[in-house]
């Protein structure tokens, strides 16, 4: 049906131009990419820049890069972001924030149950959004050039010392029922397996078979809860 009166697509401004009534578009315009409030545009730029560094690395990383990769241009870029090493950071403290968050509502959903908690914190990793190939590349670009490692170490070591600090007091709480379960040892374990599947994924990309990994690291953990429960 023709829309009609004031539904009509074009409707006639007051003023005239040239003695002829000029035509207003008033249909609602869909939000474009130009329209996105600053915290969006910002989260925008980071995507874009997890995916630059996925493919060039940290040191071939240029806003310029990274404003093509998120359709803007480099003024905007440089707007949300001073320099190429704020926007760097910005993409790690990204992934890594994400990281913490899933670790604890994972750990917190086993409700004190720790073969649970190990357990949600293995599908945590290999959630799609925390273990997506450009995510998990941004960790290992940190990890792997010597002077970002020092960066990395400062910016979200204490993070890393705490999850490894609460995966062994998981193992420990399960030693207190399972015999022969060594908390260090285990937790240790447990977390480079986690780590060597990351790494596999960061090798394979979208090809990745998250199934597979968390089938694997499952299997692992069936090994330590499959043990003689401890005597009280």
């Amino acid at each position: 049906m023709r829309a009609t009166g004031s539904n009509q697509r074009a409707s006639v401004r007051a003023g005239r131009r040239g003695g002829a009534a000029v035509p207003v578009d008033t249909r609602p315009r869909a939000p474009s990419r130009h329209d996105l409030p600053q915290a969006e545009r910002r989260r925008q730029i980071i995507d874009a820049a997890m995916r630059v560094i996925a493919e060039a690395g940290l040191s071939l990383t240029t806003m310029e890069k990274v404003a093509r990769q998120a359709g803007v241009s480099p003024g905007t870029v440089t707007f949300h972001f001073r320099s190429k090493d704020e926007l760097l950071l910005a993409a790690l403290d990204a992934v890594s924030q994400e990281f913490e968050e899933a670790r604890r509502a994972a750990i917190a959903s086993a409700g004190g149950d720790a073969a649970k908690a190990l357990d949600a914190v293995i599908l945590a990793l290999f959630d799609e959004t925390i273990a997506a190939p450009e995510k998990v590349a941004v960790w290992y670009a940190f990890w792997g050039e010597a002077p970002a490692r020092r960066v990395y170490m400062g910016r979200v070591g204490n993070r890393d010392r705490t999850y490894l600090e609460e995966i062994e007091q998981l193992f420990a709480k399960l030693a207190k029922t399972h015999t022969g379960i060594a908390p260090q040892l285990a937790a240790r374990t447990f977390a480079g397996l986690l780590e060597w599947l990351w790494q596999e994924l960061l090798v394979e990309g979208r090809n990745f078979d998250r199934r597979e990994a968390i089938r694997m690291a499952r299997a692992h953990l069936a090994s330590f809860l499959e043990r003689s429960p401890a005597r009280s």
